[in-house]
């Protein structure tokens, strides 16, 4: 996973590209960890990524439940292809907003 974070006041927008497996658990902890320094608004971009497993899906819960936690809210956005159909097999959308 390849990952780009544009930080302006108290929102964010993280960028992922490539895959996202239970490999990248330590990086993404390390994106999260700017979460807990007063991120309250946060948009997941994942219009690049290529795949996901279960594990990058039970991170994006994580994100989602750490925002949530400070009071923010949290948006996936774009996601495309097996990303999508993950998304849709899981019922994501239920559980966490997503833009298309």
């Amino acid at each position: 996973m390849e990952h780009n974070i544009n930080i302006s006041g108290n929102g964010a927008t993280v960028t992922l590209s490539g895959r996202f497996t239970f490999t990248d658990n330590k990086d993404f902890r390390d994106i999260l960890s700017k979460f807990e320094e007063g991120i309250l608004n946060c948009t997941l971009d994942v219009k690049n990524l290529e795949f996901i497993d279960s594990a990058g899906l039970g991170m994006i819960i994580l994100a989602n439940d750490t925002v949530s936690d400070n009071g923010g809210s949290f948006i996936l956005r774009s996601p495309q292809g097996q990303v999508r159909k993950m998304l849709e097999l899981t019922r994501f959308g239920d559980i966490i907003t997503v833009e298309n």
